[in-house]
């Protein structure tokens, strides 16, 4: 008897698709310093739909992180195909700024002049390749990611908007 239900609930447990699970985003901090990140869906703002809004960001936003971050969809949380039938199309962006760019300069400067550190528009191919685990700076594993600056220009930079700027006017 203990056989038989031991093998029906892995049974089950095998039946269950990943895509029907709860759905957390992990954002990793591997700069070695502090970073604030942006999620424009958050003001109704989508995919393909890249510019920063017009009004500065929703109290508490851009948010501030260390090392390593969860961002959940509510509670227990939508599946992965609940969440990206919120969505205009399969891709989402995800923002990242130097708190000090935060700090140092009015919303409509940052929008207008787009300092940020990088942007990244994540499909749900992307996510799923990932194992829905975003790095900054982005990693190897990230390379195919549509993201501004693109890869190949991230990948060898971690300074601050400034620095980024003054390599891609070279």
């Amino acid at each position: 008897m203990k056989r038989f239900f031991l093998f029906s609930s892995l049974l089950l447990l095998f039946q269950c698709k990943n895509d029907d699970l709860a759905r957390y985003i992990d954002l990793y901090n591997n700069s070695g310093s502090p970073i604030s990140y942006y999620l424009p869906w958050e003001d109704s703002v989508f995919y393909p739909d890249t510019i920063l809004p017009e009004i500065t960001p929703t109290l508490y936003k851009p948010y501030l992180f260390n090392k390593q971050w969860s961002v959940n969809f509510g509670s227990p949380g939508p599946n992965e195909n609940q969440l990206f039938a919120m969505f205009p199309t399969d891709t989402l962006s995800i923002f990242f700024f130097d708190p000090d760019t935060l700090v140092k300069y009015d919303w409509r400067i940052i929008q207008e002049e787009y300092k940020i550190l990088v942007r990244y528009d994540l499909s749900h191919s992307d996510l799923k390749k990932l194992n829905w685990r975003i790095d900054y700076p982005p990693t190897e594993a990230m390379k195919d990611v549509k993201m501004y600056p693109p890869y190949k220009e991230m990948n060898l930079i971690t300074t601050p908007y400034h620095t980024l700027k003054a390599l891609r006017k070279q």
